[in-house]
């Protein structure tokens, strides 16, 4: 549903739900669960929408390819590398793993600083 129009940007309510959710017995089981989230569409199409319409938000195979690697891919292969260097120059397998983690600190926060830049590759758009 559409929450709000801003500057080009259309703010879409999503309901992100479990697989179970719509079972008739979910209620019981207290197994299913769902989320609100907010997405930021750029509205590209010269299609106008208004607060309240129900829409539906879609992303390319290659978003969530690129999602998964910045997210997944890139920190194990960092920290795997860093605990591998570390652990050719330390004895010590606890300090190798907390400097494991450590380098991902760095990595993190400069997703963080980019992520002005990275929010335009990550394109959401609303189906026709």
């Amino acid at each position: 549903m559409v929450e709000r129009i801003d500057d080009g940007r259309v703010m879409v309510r999503i309901v992100q739900t479990s697989a179970c959710a719509s079972c008739k017995v979910a209620s019981q089981c207290h197994a299913s669960e769902s989320k609100v989230k907010t997405v930021e569409v750029y509205q590209t199409s010269g299609r106008s929408f208004q607060v309240g319409d129900e829409v539906t938000v879609v992303a390319s195979v290659r978003t969530g390819f690129n999602a998964v690697v910045l997210a997944f891919v890139v920190p194990f292969f960092i920290m795997v590398g860093a605990v591998f260097l570390c652990s050719l120059f330390f004895a010590d397998e606890p300090t190798s793993a907390l400097i494991g983690i450590g380098c991902l600190v760095p990595y993190y926060f400069g997703l963080y600083l980019s992520r002005d830049r990275i929010r335009k590759s990550f394109a959401f758009k609303i189906q026709e």
